[in-house]
């Protein structure tokens, strides 16, 4: 008995041992992910060469967000609604779905095209703060 105990025992200390590798490593590597300091996306995203492409962007994102906006509206409405048919709520999230992923285009393209202006050193920073810039001016 005292021998299987100690065995239990080790075998419990090894998976132990192992969830708390498992546990640092990927904490470590989400380390690496963090968001950037407004310092980091001051230097990586010069204002002169973002803010024409923000510019030339910012009439498909407002349309795109707003377009978004309705079809989550609607598609609430129907969910509260007491005579919805399953129908239109499924024509409803195919339509909502699809203005979800229009807009994905337009951030897509807005980032795509600030990638171009952006020196390959700085784009991984870069991309993350104009994401989060896209984002932000909802």
């Amino acid at each position: 008995m005292d021998r299987q105990f100690r065995t239990w025992l080790a075998a419990a200390l090894a998976v132990a041992v192992l969830a708390g590798l498992l546990f640092v490593s990927s904490a470590l590597a989400q380390q690496g992910q963090q968001r950037p300091t407004r310092e980091q996306c001051a230097s990586a995203l010069p204002r002169e060469t973002v803010a024409p492409v923000i510019e030339r962007y910012r009439d498909r994102l407002r349309a795109a967000r707003e377009a978004m906006a309705r079809e989550e509206r609607t598609l609430r409405s129907l969910l509260i609604a007491d005579n919805t048919t399953r129908a239109a709520l499924d024509a409803q999230i195919a339509r909502t779905n699809e203005t979800r992923n229009a807009m994905a285009r337009v951030r897509l393209d807005a980032l795509w095209e600030l990638r171009s202006v952006i020196p390959a050193q700085d784009r991984e920073v870069a991309l993350r703060c104009a994401a989060r810039l896209l984002m932000r001016r909802r």
